[in-house]
C-alpha cells in the first residue's frame, strides 16, 4: 500500500506545522516544538512474532458496504499499523516512508499515559479521588476545579465553559486562549512575557485557575471532551509525587516498559511537558504501552500499573454510562458520533465491555486499541489532513476496521 507524499522539511518551515501539505511530516517530527526527552531504560521487552496475517486483504462489512481493511489504511493516511495477539506480532507495515524506528505523535493518547501514572501516584500516595483538585493545587481555587472531584476530571464530566473545537480559533474565545498557551500556534507574545514582570498566564497551568463550569451545567452529569481536565490531572501527578511529571514518568512506566526507543515530550509555552497530547514515540513502544494496559499493568514479568487501577477504567458505573448517554459521541444523529461508544472512564474510551474492549485514541487518527476477550492490541498512527476524529468518515471506517480484525482473530 502506498499514499502519496505530501510532506517535506522545506515547506513544513514556512506555512505552518498544521497545513494539509505539511502535517504528515509534522506529526512525525513533532519536536519542531519545544520538547523535552524522556530516556528509555537499560532494558528492551523484546516483541516476538508470530504467523504473519494478510491483514490489508482483511474484507469487513461498514455501512451496508465491503471494505477491503488496506483501503481503508490507505483513506485514513496510515502510517503505521501493528497487530499483537497472545503476545506475538501478527501484522507490522509501515507506509509512506515512515520506519519502524521514527517517532510519531500520540496527540491525546497521552491522555491515557497521564492516567496510568496518576494510578501509579494514587497507589503510593493515597489520592482521593472524591476530593476536589484544588485541595491538592491550591492555585486552582476560586476556578471550577474547587468545585468539581478528581473522579469528575478523570471522566471528562466537570462541565467547562470550553468547546473542543480544533478549527474556529475566535479571538478571545477560551479554547483559543487555551491551544495558545499550549504551543500549538506559534505565538511570539506568550513567549516574549517575562513571568518575573507580568502575571499573564503563560502556560497552560498558570490559565487552569480561569475556568469556570458552563451556565446551567452538572458536575458527572454528562461526558463532555475536555482537554484542560489532563492537564489538572498531571499537574496533579507532579504535585504529589514531588517530581517533574517528565521524571516520574520515566522511572515508573517508560523504563519499566522495556521501550526500545527513548520518548519525546512536547511542552507548552511555559516548558511544562502537555499531559493532554504532548507524546511521541515510535509505534512498537507504543504497543508495549498498550500490551501493558491489557496485561493490566503488567507486561512480562513487570509491573508497572497498580492491577485495581487499570482494571478500574473497564469497570464503567451507571453514572458513567449515564454521562455518556447524555453526550453528543453516543447520539447516533450527531456528526460527532462514535459507533460502538459506551462510556469514558480515567481517559479511555470504552466499546463493548464484555469484550474488555477499549482505546486510547488522539487527533488526526492515533489509536491503541485493546480487547481483553480476544488478548489483542492493534495500535494505529496516521496524518489525515483533518483534525477531528469524530467529523471524519474515514476514521469511523477504519474504527470500525480494526474492531471487525480484532473480532476475526
Amino acid at each position: 500500500m502506498t499514499t502519496p507524499s505530501r510532506e517535506t522539511p522545506e515547506t513544513a518551515s514556512f506555512t505552518g506545522w498544521r497545513s494539509p501539505e505539511n502535517i504528515r511530516w509534522s506529526l512525525r517530527n513533532f519536536s519542531i516544538l519545544p520538547s523535552v526527552m524522556i530516556p528509555r531504560g537499560e532494558k528492551v521487552f523484546e516483541l516476538t512474532s508470530g504467523s504473519s496475517r494478510d491483514i490489508e486483504n482483511f474484507v469487513y462489512e461498514d455501512q451496508g458496504r465491503s471494505i477491503r481493511l488496506g483501503d481503508a489504511m490507505n483513506q485514513e493516511s496510515v502510517d503505521g499499523y501493528l497487530v499483537i495477539k497472545d503476545g506475538e506480532v501478527l501484522y507490522e507495515s509501515y507506509f509512506d516512508h515512515f520506519r519502524a524506528h521514527d517517532h510519531h505523535l500520540w496527540a491525546s493518547m497521552t491522555k491515557s499515559l497521564i492516567s496510568t501514572a496518576y494510578g501509579i501516584a494514587a497507589a503510593e500516595h493515597g489520592i482521593d479521588e472524591t476530593a476536589k483538585p484544588a485541595q491538592y493545587l491550591p492555585e486552582l481555587e476560586g476556578s471550577v476545579f474547587e468545585e468539581v472531584s478528581i473522579r469528575d476530571a478523570l471522566n471528562m464530566a466537570t462541565a467547562l465553559n470550553y468547546e473542543e473545537d480544533y478549527e474556529d480559533m475566535t479571538p478571545g474565545s477560551v479554547h483559543l486562549e487555551y491551544f495558545r498557551r499550549l504551543g500549538f500556534l506559534a505565538d511570539f507574545e506568550l513567549l516574549a512575557i517575562d513571568p518575573a514582570k507580568s502575571d499573564m498566564p503563560r502556560g497552560v497551568r498558570d490559565m487552569l485557575p480561569q475556568f469556570r463550569q458552563a451556565s446551567g451545567a452538572v458536575s458527572g452529569a454528562e461526558f463532555q471532551y475536555q482537554s484542560p481536565n489532563v492537564d489538572v490531572i498531571g499537574w496533579l501527578v507532579e504535585r504529589v509525587t514531588g517530581q517533574p511529571l517528565k521524571d516520574y514518568i520515566r522511572e515508573k512506566i517508560w523504563a519499566p516498559l522495556g521501550s526500545e526507543h527513548d520518548a519525546v515530550f512536547t511542552t507548552d509555552v511555559a516548558f511544562t511537558p502537555i499531559s493532554t497530547g504532548g507524546f511521541n514515540t515510535t509505534l512498537r513502544d507504543a504497543a508495549r504501552f498498550g500490551m501493558m494496559a491489557l496485561g493490566d499493568g503488567r507486561l512480562g514479568d513487570t509491573r508497572i500499573a497498580p492491577q485495581d487501577w487499570m482494571a478500574d477504567t473497564y469497570q464503567l458505573t451507571d453514572g458513567d454510562l449515564s454521562a455518556a448517554a447524555a453526550g453528543i459521541n453516543t447520539d447516533p444523529t450527531h456528526e460527532k458520533y462514535i459507533p460502538g461508544f459506551t462510556g469514558y472512564r480515567s481517559f479511555w474510551w470504552n466499546f463493548d465491555q464484555a469484550m474488555g474492549e477499549r482505546q486510547a485514541m488522539g487527533v488526526h487518527g492515533q489509536v491503541i486499541y485493546v480487547n481483553r476477550a480476544q488478548n489483542l492490541v492493534i495500535c494505529t498512527f496516521a496524518s489525515p489532513d483533518q483534525t477531528a476524529n469524530m467529523l471524519r468518515p474515514s476514521f469511523k471506517q477504519m474504527l470500525a476496521g480494526t474492531r471487525a480484525l480484532a473480532a476475526s482473530l
